[in-house]
């Protein structure tokens, strides 16, 4: 025996330690056994007897993706080119439907099973971990081994350590934090059997209105450039005792930055999930500036890995009247966005991977453009044609017989070697992510030891500190929020819901009924305060006595964004469309800077362009209470004597100016950590927090803006002369003015390349 040795695990694989080199991990029952070359062990993957090159841990990643990507057949590659639909229902057994699709050479698998909003699917890490393993054990055999490449969307606080989202650490303007986050991410993703990441999401988040401004890192290029260029070297590098950078390692996780070339510019904010949304446009000219976080951020790392591993594409489709930005059709069909400027303008190597659902046919489908929509068009063309614009894997199929009827269509489309290539391209460019990340010597998990590391109390600590500093505080007239050397006695009213309708994510208009809540677990609030709060019982709500209330030190209004009726698509039920709204009120979209006639617009069958305007339309919030809500407190505490503070979650930018002058204090807090806003309430932290999107002086203002230009916001300005602009924010002792405000407050670049 050479300079390894074996140990058995109690979780049915066995680990192999070579001196000096890998550590391999296989599963005794799946037919791989170890053979020994140079006094090493490797895994007969192939079951040969000899070493392929593919098997031997000692060459690069990139020539062992290259040699495996030759002996396999254009209808494994199929299985390779497919990224599962979400996975919500694991086990400690592979079910029917996964064995179905690994059984049809399926690898990349999308782990859904945190996900709250859907029964049972909030699953225990435990299980998570057992199922990867699972998983693991019944492809090892199968296919020259290759394992099973786990993705996972964001997740922060859902089994996790609850970092801030994007914008939440956008809004600490410190890019180390962004590091440092993105390394606890990768960490507790792999203890799950997880080596690529959805993420980061670094669409420049230029349009108020936008739904998806929540996971983004902002809406300046330079900040979101240099976020991203710190996450994803965080995320991919493996580091060293001593905090030295490995580069590709154990501890990596792949990022899949999106949504290549940029996704926040739809026409009226609108999201492009949805076919009222599919179109962009460039109103100010502005297409490049949404790529620099991508180009001159996620591909241009300082740390050992270089280059963000992957990218996903938009769904978005680029309006240009002149042909400019290429064929109309979502940027995984275009030609133009991935094979002209992704591969051959700015080099990127790495695979592609189109957004989920893009080739889905029915209500159900997010494909945009005149030939992709087509009646006609087959899943299968869908994917030839994503193929030949240049991408690699498609999000959300799970049906690798769409990949072979793709092959069979463009064989008679474009011949046989065309398709060969392109298949084995793929091939090449999906297997090195495997190798880069070591899942080929040791895809398992020591599960007790990876359940006891995710979520541990250090994580949480660290995730919470982090979360204090993304909070930002406008307002604090007469500083009512300032260090406290006692417990303050604090109101925290509940908030009421009214009856609404909306549209669910892909899943058409949905009523529900009035609702009562805390957005606050009291319990979490009674750490830091003695509570004064009010009961509810059911969608009821009683208010706390007045003479309790006066006794009170503060009164803390914990609020929610306004929140859409119609956030997706900006249709209403007669089908008309509609503006998005960031006020409580009703709003109707008849000002002087309201397009009458839309930019972009379906091509209709007499030659004219479809108008997507809104003039004359009304939105109105679904929470709408939650502004009752505000003034009504803060009349009381004003009543009462006593200084009233907002505590405000939000995702995007909205209007002040409908209570602002209310109250005395505004903490703002981006990744909805209530927990963070009360340290800061409460005295505890001071805050440090800057803006990183500005907020409108009203809805005339969102009208003017551009959706492709960042910062180009008439900003609002409050009672106390400050103006709520990028990068502002207040600590106790007034108006931040520092290195980070004076670094980012530069003009917004406009072209890649520029410092």
């Amino acid at each position: 025996m050479g300079m390894w040795k074996e140990k058995s695990t109690p979780y049915n694989y066995t680990l192999v330690e070579n001196e000096g080199g890998k550590t391999l991990a296989y599963s005794p029952a799946s037919g791989v056994r170890i053979i020994e070359k140079d006094g090493f062990a490797f895994k007969d993957l192939a079951r040969t007897g000899e070493l392929l090159p593919y098997e031997d841990w000692r060459l690069p990643p990139e020539e062992r993706a290259e040699d495996l990507a030759k002996r396999l057949s254009v209808r494994q590659i199929a299985g390779l080119m497919c990224f599962s639909a979400h996975q919500r229902t694991v086990g400690e057994e592979v079910n029917e439907e996964q064995k179905s699709f690994l059984n049809q050479h399926l690898r990349s698998v999308l782990n859904f099973a945190f996900d709250r909003e859907t029964p049972g699917a909030h699953t225990d890490n435990r299980l998570q971990i057992a199922w990867a393993n699972a998983m693991q054990r019944y492809v090892e055999g199968r296919d020259f081994g290759i394992p099973c490449y786990f993705a996972s969307d964001p997740r922060n606080g859902h089994g996790t350590a609850d970092w801030p989202g994007n914008l939440g650490l956008a809004a600490t303007f410190d890019p180390a934090l962004a590091g440092e986050a993105a390394r606890c991410i990768s960490r507790e993703l792999r203890d799950l059997g997880i080596t690529c990441f959805l993420a980061p999401q670094v669409d420049v988040a230029c349009d108020p209105r936008w739904w998806r401004d929540s996971g983004t890192f902002g809406e300046d290029p330079a900040l979101s450039r240099d976020m991203t260029r710190a996450f994803c070297d965080g995320l991919q590098s493996t580091y060293g005792a001593g905090g030295e950078d490995l580069g590709w390692g154990a501890d990596s996780v792949t990022a899949m930055v999106k949504h290549w070339t940029g996704e926040g510019a739809g026409e009226g904010g609108r999201e492009a999930h949805t076919e009222g949304g599919k179109y962009a446009v460039y109103p100010g000219g502005n297409f490049e500036a949404l790529m620099i976080p991508f180009v001159d951020g996620a591909f241009r790392l300082e740390g050992k890995t270089g280059c963000a591993a992957s990218v996903m594409s938009s769904y978005t489709a680029a309006w240009s009247d002149d042909g400019s930005l290429g064929e109309v059709v979502g940027s995984g069909f275009s030609d133009y966005k991935l094979n002209q400027l992704l591969r051959k303008r700015f080099g990127f190597t790495g695979p592609v991977c189109t957004d989920w659902m893009v080739l889905n046919e029915g209500p159900r489908k997010c494909g945009w453009g005149k030939k992709i929509e087509d009646d006609n068009a087959t899943p299968g063309m869908r994917a030839f044609w994503a193929i030949m614009a240049g991408a690699d894997q498609m999000g959300g199929c799970s049906n690798p017989q769409v990949l072979l009827d793709a092959y069979d269509y463009g064989c008679a489309q474009v011949g046989k070697d065309v398709m060969d290539q392109a298949f084995a391209r793929s091939a090449r460019r999906l297997l090195t992510n495997y190798f880069l990340t070591g899942l080929f010597e040791n895809p398992y998990i020591d599960e007790k030891q990876a359940a006891a590391d995710i979520n541990s109390g250090d994580k949480q600590a660290a995730a919470l500190r982090a979360q204090v500093k993304s909070v930002v505080m406008l307002k604090n007239r007469g500083g009512v929020l300032r260090p406290r050397d006692r417990r303050l006695r604090v109101y925290i009213p509940a908030t009421y819901k009214q009856a609404h309708w909306t549209t669910v994510f892909m899943g058409g208009i949905v009523d529900f009924p009035e609702t009562a809540e805390y957005l606050i677990d009291p319990e979490i609030a009674r750490r830091y305060f003695d509570v004064v709060t009010d009961t509810v019982e059911g969608a009821k709500i009683t208010r706390a006595p007045r003479e309790e209330v006066a006794k009170c030190d503060l009164v803390l209004i914990m609020a929610e964004e306004p929140q859409n009726g119609a956030p997706q698509d900006a249709i209403n039920k007669e089908g008309r469309f509609i503006p998005l709204t960031r006020q409580y009120r009703p709003y109707t979209a008849d000002g002087p800077n309201v397009r009458r006639v839309s930019i972009a617009g379906d091509i209709l069958e007499d030659g004219t362009k479809q108008n997507r305007s809104y003039f004359g339309q009304s939105a109105y919030c679904s929470n709408e209470a939650q502004l009752d809500q505000i003034l009504e407190a803060a009349a009381l505490a004003r009543e009462l004597g006593i200084p009233s503070a907002v505590a405000m979650i939000t995702g995007k930018p909205l209007c002040f100016h409908e209570f602002e002058a209310e109250v005395d204090a505004i903490l703002v807090n981006f990744s909805g950590s209530a927990e963070a806003l009360c340290r800061i309430a409460a005295g505890l932290d001071e805050p440090s927090g800057l803006l990183p999107m500005q907020m409108p002086k009203d809805m005339d203002a969102v009208e003017k803006h551009l959706e492709d230009v960042p910062r180009d916001l008439a900003c609002y300005t409050d009672t106390e002369g400050h103006r709520y602009d990028f990068a502002y924010g207040m600590n106790y002792a007034g108006v931040i003015d520092d290195d980070r405000v004076r670094k980012y407050s530069a003009p917004p670049l406009t072209k890649v390349g520029s410092r």
